[in-house]
């Protein structure tokens, strides 16, 4: 096979899906994942989940036999792959649950969408490479756009379904299981779908296809926002009883509800960690936001979590007095 056309498929996978993956990321500003979680899911989705998704589909096909056959579409494609898929892809997120960084469905969002971009990413290396064997030219070059802006969207937005399914294990409430059950049929549903109608060969469902998928991505995509924006508003209401009890310093008050404002440098020393500072910020809003829903079990974890973040800033606090009563004393004698 030309080697330009393999770099061409390697370059036309890859590109998109780290383009989508790094904007979905950058989105959420005010408790970003470390990226290298983030990686690690995009890479299980690509290597790990794609691995065990064949053996997976290969097994329940010679398991199930014939049972499942159907004249009318293909069973492989419309029933067996969709279940095994997103099952693999999920369990990265299952694994991720137990890093304290993870916090609520905004996480599961990302994570479930960063391993489906990478499941798309290797699907479509696959598909680009073994088209362009037998069919280059037009028809390729048609096929590289269609995959990487359908097919892969498709799997990112599956996977980020099920992925705000099983966030809903991190608090430990009484319907969290059958959560992550819905969470995970309607990933599969919309997989099943979507194969469905594309493997149809009918223009009309092909359309339809493009329709739902358009619909749905928008649909998750609000979804992820709506969760960074109620990030942002839990913020300013757990937030206010740490100002009032001297846990964080009052003259941060609005600076710690602003993005901009804290991404300058000029209100925080520059000898003490601001990126721990505001990280710490973050999480105690958001383990204080996690209690009130939480189950029996998880409350006690979040209180000694919740005790040890008000220790650690308030040790921030007491340097920052300290450095606000010196600068003011320099002032007074200049």
């Amino acid at each position: 096979m030309d080697h330009v056309i393999v770099f061409v498929s390697l370059v036309v996978a890859i590109a998109p899906m780290m383009a989508i993956l790094l904007f979905i990321w950058w989105i959420d500003r005010y408790d970003r994942e470390p990226l290298k979680y983030v990686f690690i899911a995009f890479f299980w989705g690509g290597f790990g989940a794609v691995i065990l998704s064949i053996l997976g589909t290969e097994a329940s096909i010679k398991l199930l036999g014939g049972s499942i056959y159907s004249p009318h579409f293909d069973t492989t494609a419309v029933l067996v792959a969709p279940a095994i898929e997103e099952l693999m892809k999920g369990l990265i997120v299952l694994f991720f649950l137990r890093l304290r960084h993870f916090d609520n469905v905004t996480d599961g969002l990302l994570y479930g969408a960063a391993s489906g971009l990478g499941f798309g990413m290797t699907e479509n290396f696959l598909y680009f490479a073994q088209y362009a064997s037998y069919a280059p030219g037009y028809e390729w070059l048609n096929l590289l756009f269609m995959r990487s802006m359908m097919t892969a969207n498709m799997h990112a937005a599956a996977s980020a379904t099920f992925g705000a399914g099983i966030s809903k294990l991190k608090d430990g409430g009484r319907d969290a299981f059958v959560s992550v059950a819905l969470y995970y049929f309607l990933a599969v549903f919309l997989h099943s779908t979507w194969n469905f109608l594309v493997t149809s060969r009918s223009e009309a469902h092909w359309t339809l296809a493009v329709l739902i998928l358009f619909s749905y991505i928008v649909f998750i995509f609000v979804m992820y926002v709506k969760s960074i924006v109620n990030e942002r508003r839990q913020r300013v209401v757990q937030l206010a009883e740490e100002f009032d009890i001297g846990v964080l310093p009052e003259g941060h008050r609005k600076i710690l509800m602003s993005y901009g404002a804290m991404k300058k440098n000029d209100w925080f020393p520059k000898y003490l960690n601001k990126d721990k500072y505001l990280t710490l910020v973050s999480r105690l809003a958001l383990r204080k936001a996690s209690y009130e829903n939480a189950g029996p079990r998880r409350r006690i974890v979040l209180q000694r979590e919740i005790a040890e973040m008000r220790a650690a800033l308030g040790k921030f606090s007491g340097l920052l007095d300290s450095v606000s009563g010196e600068k003011s004393r320099t002032e007074a004698g200049g």
